[in-house]
């Protein structure tokens, strides 16, 4: 099958259309899957639930990747088949945003005469959109930074003091944070080998882009130590967060302990002047109410003077 018969097939109407040496279909063009099976004899549907691959001349990469849309984190499967003359992407739809980028830097550029060099800047804008989504949780994780620190220094923050909630609030958005950067991470080893595995295929036609994919595996490579970087920031500020969750826990303990001991002796005193006894000659004193009353008053103080002696009270 030609060129030109492989990228006059049909595209949804959602996605950016096609460039010069890139057909991009979405996994709702059964017709067009269908033609791509028939004339290439690739199963671009099955490639999904399979590795990295090579059928023929064509090499099969399937890729999971997530990118910031707007202000949501979406993550989006895209398989990508590349041959000598023709890189194919089943994409689902909407499109995922690094690749529309793609497809408007080879516009701007001219870079979709080659289907190795479009390839390329593919890898990039995926790159591209990791370490936007890096930055975007970097900057998240500085909330939970001074969280954490409030409720280990004592502090307040907007005039309202941390709670056990508040912590453990902060400690499912920090789950939440460290699943999407074990899948960032995922991401930029995936796209490491794509990008070698690329290079060592190289067709003598495109050995130019050589130096090209060198530098892409080095800005991956890049972009992985950062990820890295914050996922231990995430674990660091984890293990400070459950520090943070044990110290309000004991707080509230260590005050229910206080006021335990400081009612304990009016309870015991009141119990046993509740029972029913024929004879307790303390009924008949004149002075015995104010005695009992100074008595229970003391004894509530003493564990206080205890405790704030021993700087429990801290």
């Amino acid at each position: 099958m030609s060129q030109n018969e492989l990228l006059s097939l049909p595209v949804s109407a959602n996605q950016t259309p096609s460039v010069d040496r890139w057909l991009r279909v979405s996994i709702t063009q059964t017709d067009a899957l269908a033609a791509i099976k028939q004339r290439l004899g690739i199963d671009v549907v099955q490639a999904l639930k399979s590795g990295l691959c090579q059928e023929g001349e064509f090499l099969i990469y399937p890729l999971t990747f997530l990118s910031v849309e707007g202000s949501k984190k979406m993550i989006s499967k895209v398989v990508f088949v590349l041959g000598r003359e023709i890189l194919v992407s089943l994409e689902p739809d909407p499109s995922p945003k690094p690749l529309r980028v793609a497809v408007s830097r080879m516009q701007r550029d001219g870079r979709d005469n080659d289907p190795f060099d479009a390839f390329a800047v593919v890898l990039q804008s995926i790159n591209d959109a990791t370490d936007e989504l890096i930055d975007l949780l970097n900057e998240e994780l500085g909330e939970a930074l001074v969280q954490t620190n409030a409720v280990l220094h004592s502090l307040e923050s907007n005039e309202r003091d941390f709670g056990v909630s508040d912590v453990v609030a902060t400690q499912v958005e920090l789950g939440t944070v460290e699943d999407l950067l074990s899948q960032c991470i995922q991401t930029q080893l995936q796209l490491a080998l794509v990008a070698r595995q690329t290079l060592a295929r190289l067709p003598q036609e495109s050995f130019h882009l050589k130096q090209l994919y060198l530098t892409l595996i080095d800005d991956i490579e890049e972009i992985e130590e950062h990820v890295h970087f914050v996922h231990d920031r995430v674990r660091l500020l984890q293990t400070s967060n459950n520090l943070a969750l044990s110290v309000k826990q004991n707080q509230i303990v260590k005050v229910f302990s206080v006021l335990t001991a400081v009612f304990m002796p009016a309870l015991l005193i009141s119990t046993y002047y509740s029972m029913n006894f024929a004879y307790m000659p303390i009924l008949e004193w004149q002075y015995g109410e104010p005695m009992v009353i100074a008595l229970t008053a003391l004894l509530a103080l003493l564990p206080l003077i205890y405790v704030k002696q021993r700087g429990l009270l801290r």
